[in-house]
């Protein structure tokens, strides 16, 4: 071999040596056609890297304000407090108030339930044979058609026997107008309401035939008296009744006048208000309290213990009455006034 020849052949292996050999592109690595009218990135251009993806944030929940502090949630109003699931529609504390009220309404402000009770079986006594109330006042228009009113109905509310209520005043009908919603339609509550001519035979014979169905129908008969107590029917019901209810208001001349007229009184008069009598003070108005303490005193001075029927303003505003609409006050006072009466009465019949 020459020397040239040597040489090129020397120059051939190291180039050789020197140059990689490709490798053979796979089909993953062929790059993608791109579409017509788009150029042709290069294949060495790298690609935009991705950030890496971690899972969302998990926070730890917190309790509520309210609860972390009890005395915050205790001091918040809670929708349906104390209402049990399935009730109907009245809460455990609706109940409690409406027996408190009932209770109240029973007991009345001086809290003596026990009194209460005993007025009421009082005036449920049996009374075997008719007896007769009168409700008179030393002045006309004196009240006493209100306290007749008053009275009847307490005493039918709580008698099984029949109680009747005479106006003996067919004129003015006063009466009837606190007992009825129209006239002749009867009392709206449980007594039962006639009417009587303002004489004496007129007055028996109504009372006579209030008893059609035997003596024992009529517990008890309570006559509105129309005039004063010097009249012929007053007179009649003081005379041949049971119990007088004498009728004086609060309104001070009047009541001076009426203290005057029951001083003049003769003995026997004098004699039916201390053992078959019952003073009561009606309040005219409320700026009369004072005048009704007073006429209190004057009667307990002449041995006379008085009922106070204090100012009512639906008895002041109201025609007819309704009982349920009276104040408590008012109801505890009519209440001490019906057994007292038949308190009376019973005791005259034995």
């Amino acid at each position: 071999m020459t020397d040239p020849d040597w040489q090129r052949d020397m120059l051939r292996r190291i180039s050789a040596e020197q140059q990689p050999a490709e490798e053979p592109a796979g089909p993953d690595d062929t790059p993608p056609a791109s579409p017509p009218g788009q150029p042709v990135a290069p294949a060495h251009q790298p690609q935009p890297q991705q950030p890496p993806s971690y899972p969302p944030p998990v926070y730890e929940q917190q309790p509520p304000y309210q609860q972390q502090h009890p005395a915050y949630q205790q001091n918040q109003p809670r929708a349906d407090w104390g209402r049990a699931a399935g009730d109907s529609g009245e809460s455990v504390f609706d109940r409690f108030r409406r027996v408190a009220s009932e209770a109240a309404y029973l007991i009345g402000g001086s809290g003596k339930l026990q009194h209460d009770v005993d007025l009421i079986a009082t005036c449920r006594r049996p009374i075997a044979i008719t007896r007769r109330v009168g409700v008179t006042s030393p002045v006309v228009n004196g009240g006493t058609s209100t306290v007749t009113a008053l009275l009847s109905t307490t005493l039918a509310a709580q008698r099984a026997d029949r109680v009747v209520a005479v106006d003996v005043d067919p004129g003015g009908a006063e009466l009837s107008r606190r007992l009825e919603l129209t006239r002749g339609s009867g009392a709206i509550e449980g007594a039962t309401l006639v009417r009587s001519d303002p004489t004496v035979p007129a007055l028996r014979s109504t009372l006579a035939a209030a008893q059609s169905q035997g003596a024992r129908d009529v517990g008890l008969a309570v006559v509105d008296c129309p005039g004063s107590m010097f009249d012929e029917i007053a007179t009649e019901m003081a005379n041949t009744g049971h119990c007088t209810v004498l009728v004086v208001p609060s309104v001070p001349h009047v009541a001076s006048y009426c203290l005057q007229q029951l001083d003049q009184l003769a003995p026997a008069g004098q004699d039916v208000l201390l053992n078959r009598g019952v003073v009561v003070i009606t309040v005219v108005d409320s700026s009369t309290a004072d005048t009704a303490r007073w006429l209190g005193d004057a009667f307990r001075q002449r041995g006379l213990d008085p009922v106070l029927v204090p100012y009512d303003p639906h008895i002041a505003g109201a025609w007819p009455l309704h009982s349920s609409e009276l104040e408590t006050e008012t109801r505890r006072a009519v209440l001490e006034l019906a057994a007292r009466v038949v308190g009376i009465v019973t005791q005259a019949a034995s």
